[in-house]
């Protein structure tokens, strides 16, 4: 009787270690203390990132996530109301943008050229939300938006142009599918996800578009690429589709969830990345994609049921995710 009352303690003291190591992973950098979303994360390097959300918040770090200081833009309030922001992009320490929208529904865009200090409006001439913006260096950049909405700028965003089935100044039609992420790994070549598994493709820098087939109608939320040929996308339904050969074809992999909306998604390299969702879900990988581990989850004693929008990866070992409430969680491997 000893015995096996031994044995099961032993089984019992190794399941919470298994446990405690599958959601150990992830410490908080920052309390949920606000009274809103925090919708979208870069970091550029293992120090310096920025984060922005509802309300016209901005959040910056400068010592990996252990401070971070809150401001909000004066330029995108109106009525006494902010805007709320949904994706920041940085190419450097200094040169930033976000985007996002106001109660009225005009595309809101902001820029900076000194790490975040100050941020001046810019004017982007549409009355649609902005969910995406890319830049590929600090001057040529691309937003992407509802009904189908393509900005395109070549002078960092002093002026932005629409484009529309490769036609410049082109009306912007209601019935197109929303695009809600963009990204480019050179100046030419660059992908939008969106609504009802759209992913688009774009080999002249945003002039024409290609639909790519992706095996999925799902709403696709965030995409990724690591180079010209390997990226991921992933949405509503728990969905993850990957490409190894610039999206002409795209497979499915299995998350092992069906009910998650995935909202974030990045890889450090071809075989290792993140993907961030409802009820406080993170996957991880380390092959591709071809299996995906759960390392946070709802059921996370602390952070049951959170929404996590974004996720940063600047380096192997080094991460940080965004969520409600302007929580923020730090990868601790």
């Amino acid at each position: 009787m000893r015995r096996s009352l031994t044995l099961f303690i032993v089984i019992i003291a190794l399941i919470i270690n298994m446990s405690v190591s599958v959601f150990a992973k992830w410490d908080k950098s920052r309390d949920g203390d606000l009274d809103g979303y925090i919708r979208s994360v870069c970091f550029i390097n293992e120090n310096k990132g920025w984060a922005v959300g509802d309300n016209g918040t901005v959040l910056f770090t400068s010592d990996g996530g252990a401070k971070w200081d809150m401001m909000q833009i004066p330029e995108i309030k109106e009525s006494d109301l902010y805007a709320d922001l949904y994706d920041v992009h940085f190419v450097d320490e200094k040169n930033g943008w976000a985007c996002g929208d106001l109660f009225k529904g005009s595309g809101v865009i902001i820029s900076t050229k000194d790490g975040g200090k100050r941020w001046d409006r810019q004017v982007s001439g549409v009355a649609t939300a902005l969910y995406g913006i890319f830049f590929i260096d600090a001057k040529n950049g691309w937003a992407v938006g509802g009904n189908g909405t393509i900005l395109v700028t070549q002078t960092g965003g002093t002026k932005w142009t629409p484009l529309v089935q490769g036609r410049a100044n082109a009306n912007i039609g209601e019935g197109d599918p929303g695009f809600w992420d963009i990204q480019f790994v050179t100046p030419q070549k660059g992908w939008v996800v969106g609504e009802n598994g759209t992913i688009k493709m774009t080999a002249d820098g945003g002039k024409t578009w290609v639909a790519q087939k992706c095996n999925t109608d799902s709403n696709l939320s965030a995409v990724k690429f690591v180079n010209e040929n390997v990226g991921w996308a992933v949405g509503e339904g728990g969905t993850i589709v990957a490409t190894t050969d610039g999206g002409k074809t795209w497979t499915v992999q299995n998350s092992g969830l069906s009910e998650e909306w995935f909202y974030g998604v990045d890889f450090v390299s071809e075989q290792e990345g993140f993907v961030v969702g409802d009820y406080s879900t993170i996957l991880h990988t380390t092959d591709g994609g071809k299996t995906w581990k759960v390392e946070r989850t709802g059921k996370t004693k602390g952070v049951e049921k959170v929404t996590i929008y974004d996720i940063s990866a600047p380096k192997p070992n080094v991460a940080f995710a965004v969520a409600q409430w302007g929580l923020i969680l730090k990868y601790n491997p």
